[in-house]
């Protein structure tokens, strides 16, 4: 008690409580106010690790020394008669109760301030009399209220990273770092990383976090800056807890720009989620990270460039050459950097399937798949590439598959294999799995707009669901997708060629030949002559590819629906003659995705012996291809009705009824290659079926 009384008559205990209230406050001001002025964290971690080591200190001195009227003086001369302790300890107390005070404000500011809220969604009328546009704006406002209260743990939104360079140019560096970024994060197990092109909307985005990690169902929101300087980089990070706004963690970053600091920041900043999330990296993801892919800062950056060129969601003929032309770049700067040789095999592989380059991208992409496979044949980045080759390259689905399988074995919840393994699932005709695995990747990256038009095709393709089918699409047009194509699709399915009609608005991009589709199934000369002209098909686009009769095709065909029988012949004739010219009119033979089929010409001249030979051709060396099979199916239904032979026309018809279910008939019903057909007893037995459909569905 001696002790306790001697402590408490120098005021040590005094001051261990004001020592630790005022270094608090300290610490508060300084989390606030450092940041606003870019001062790296370091700082912030002196502060508090010299307040830590001052306390000792402090109470010494407190314990040595007593604030007297005539000064500073060592207690063991100080008048144990002078009430000047008395006096000291009173103050002591006064800025101890204040600090208190300024304490519990703090506090009780934190917590009752108000936020900003999202802002209410309106009530949702139930009227029976509802429009179906009143209907799909309803769906959309339920879908978006369930993205607001449901959370998906684990799931990461980077907010794109502003670029603070003085140059302007310099916003790609940004954006790349951020798009590497996120492809980095996806790599690790734990994480469930919303891609790129879904982030991208928020680049301006006036929202909060908290609006912004509600809309996207996310746990934590990354956001940063980069700024470069020479040789120089600042990168600022900060992770938010979606749901509190508050900080987790923050940290700058100042470091001579070369690529082992890029892939070091990228490591720090995975680590430093991870134990914000508590989930532990593995030893081999840490390394991978830390490790990176290049050690050239010049192909790094030409390989950011490549990816920023050649968006994979959104390929034209311009940016796949951008694309490879900047992974070139890097790869000569870097011979032994497989992710650029990855990146490049998947932009030839998918520039090849939709006719946006020549056909020698086939087999170059075997070359830079290859290579990729030589240098690092478990990357990520190499699987996927592997993936695509056994996909688009081989229509092998087995084997697309399992490489799928062993990136979802390493990181379950991998956007992007997800994604990939719905779409080999669709061409294999496992239709339940396609949209399985479609929806658990739309979870993970919730505004993926491609992963919500390939559901909308599985929806009135398989299901025959067209409401479900546009409320989906209306989903994506509002986030900012061409939607257009689809949108046509849709009604066209349905043998509503009006409303596909008016969906058409200028050319498509990798879909030019759609609108003059829907102007020869209606049979009008206006909308014929508006489709095939240069506003609707610009020139550049008549001769894709592998299909340089595609234009000249669908020319003919007009012909023949408006019952133009010698311009037709004529047409007819001229790309026969031209065909005949060529080595192998055919390169990419029975492709579900194909301009124009093997059938198509002699069904067109009235050959049936023609049709026979292409459909011989068919049966022995077309691959397995459910979903593409509708387009061939239908290729062959009508060259067989065109040529003369209705029942093996027929024969191809039922088995698309058979495949896809009766409502497939609104589709094809409208066609008129297929008029012979249109009183044949099996025909109205389809239409039969199709009724009994839609009546079933109107009862439902």
């Amino acid at each position: 008690m001696s002790l306790f009384a001697e402590l408490s008559r120098r005021n040590v205990i005094r001051m261990a409580g004001l020592y630790l209230v005022g270094a608090w406050l300290i610490v508060q001001v300084a989390e606030t106010v450092l940041p606003a002025f870019d001062v790296p964290g370091w700082v912030l971690r002196a502060i508090i690790i010299v307040l830590a080591l001052g306390f000792i200190p402090a109470l010494v001195f407190s314990w040595v020394f007593e604030i007297t009227p005539d000064g500073l003086k060592r207690d063991a001369g100080a008048n144990a008669a002078n009430p000047a302790g008395s006096r000291t300890a009173r103050r002591m107390d006064n800025l101890t109760l204040a600090g208190v005070l300024v304490l519990l404000v703090v506090i009780a500011a934190d917590r009752y301030w108000p936020r900003d809220e999202p802002p209410a969604q309106p009530a949702v009328s139930e009227s029976p009399a509802a429009t179906p546009a009143n209907e799909v704006e309803a769906t959309a406002r339920n879908e978006s209220t369930s993205a607001a209260k449901a959370r998906e743990p684990g799931l990461i939104a980077v907010l794109p990273f502003r670029n603070r360079s003085a140059r302007a140019e310099d916003a790609y560096f940004a954006e790349g770092i951020h798009d590497d970024l996120l492809t980095q994060l996806s790599k690790v197990s734990a994480f469930k990383v919303i891609s790129r092109t879904s982030m991208m909307r928020y680049a301006d985005s006036e929202l909060s976090v908290p609006e912004i990690a509600a809309e996207l169902g996310a746990s934590v929101v990354l956001e940063g800056a980069v700024q470069r300087a020479g040789d120089q980089v600042r990168v600022n990070v900060q992770l938010i807890d979606g749901e509190s706004d508050l900080h987790l963690w923050a940290e700058n970053y100042d470091r001579e720009l070369t690529t082992e600091t890029i892939f070091s920041i990228q490591a720090d900043i995975a680590q430093a989620v991870a134990e914000a999330m508590q989930v532990a990296l593995s030893k081999e993801e840490a390394d991978a990270l830390r490790a990176g892919s290049t050690q050239n800062l010049a192909a790094y950056d030409a390989y950011l460039r490549g990816r920023l060129a050649s968006d994979l969601t959104s390929i034209s003929t311009e940016a796949a050459l951008q694309g490879i032309a900047a992974y070139d770049r890097a790869i000569a700067l870097d011979p032994g950097f497989a992710e650029a040789h990855a990146r490049k095999a998947r932009v030839q592989l998918l520039g090849n399937w939709l006719a946006v380059g020549p056909r020698s991208w086939r087999e170059d992409a075997r070359t830079s798949l290859a290579e990729a496979q030589r240098l690092a044949p478990d990357n990520l980045e190499t699987l996927m590439a592997q993936a695509y080759e056994y996909y688009l390259g081989d229509l092998d689905y087995a084997r697309a598959d399992a490489v799928l399988r062993t990136i979802l074995d390493r990181v379950p919840d991998h956007a992007e294999a997800l994604e990939a393994s719905g779409y080999v699932a669709r061409r294999d005709g496992r239709f339940d799995d396609a949209f399985s695995y479609l929806e658990r990747s739309l979870a993970v990256d919730p505004q993926a707009t491609d992963v919500m038009i390939a559901l909308v095709e599985l929806l009135f393709i398989v299901r025959g669901d067209f409401a479900g089918a546009e409320a989906m699409l209306e989903r994506a047009r509002k986030l900012g997708a061409d939607t257009r194509a689809r949108a046509i699709w849709t009604a066209e399915e349905q043998g509503d060629l009006d409303t596909a009609w008016a969906r058409v608005d200028g050319p498509l991009n990798n879909f030019v030949a759609a609108p003059a589709r829907v102007a020869i199934k209606s049979r009008d000369p206006e909308r014929i002559a508006h489709a095939l002209s240069p506003e609707i098909w610009p020139q550049d686009q008549r001769s894709p590819g592998d299909f340089p009769e595609a234009y000249a095709m669908l020319q003919a065909q007009a012909m023949l629906a408006l019952g133009r029988q010698a311009e037709a012949t004529r047409l007819l004739d001229g790309i026969g003659k031209r065909m005949a010219l060529r080595s192998d009119p055919y390169p990419s033979r029975w492709l579900g995705n194909a301009y124009y089929l093997p059938c198509d010409l002699p069904g067109m001249q009235g050959d049936l012996a023609g049709v026979r030979a292409a459909e011989a051709d068919f049966i022995q060396n077309a691959r397995r291809d459910v979903w593409g099979s509708r387009r061939m199916h239908l290729s062959l239904a009508i060259a067989f009705a065109r040529a003369g032979d209705p029942e093996r026309a027929l024969h191809y018809l039922e088995r698309l009824t058979e495949t896809f279910g009766p409502h497939i008939y609104g589709w094809f019903s409208v066609e008129p290659g297929l008029e012979p057909l249109y009183a044949h007893p099996r025909f109205l037995a389809m239409k039969a079926r199709y009724e009994e459909w839609l009546e079933a569905r109107g009862n439902d």
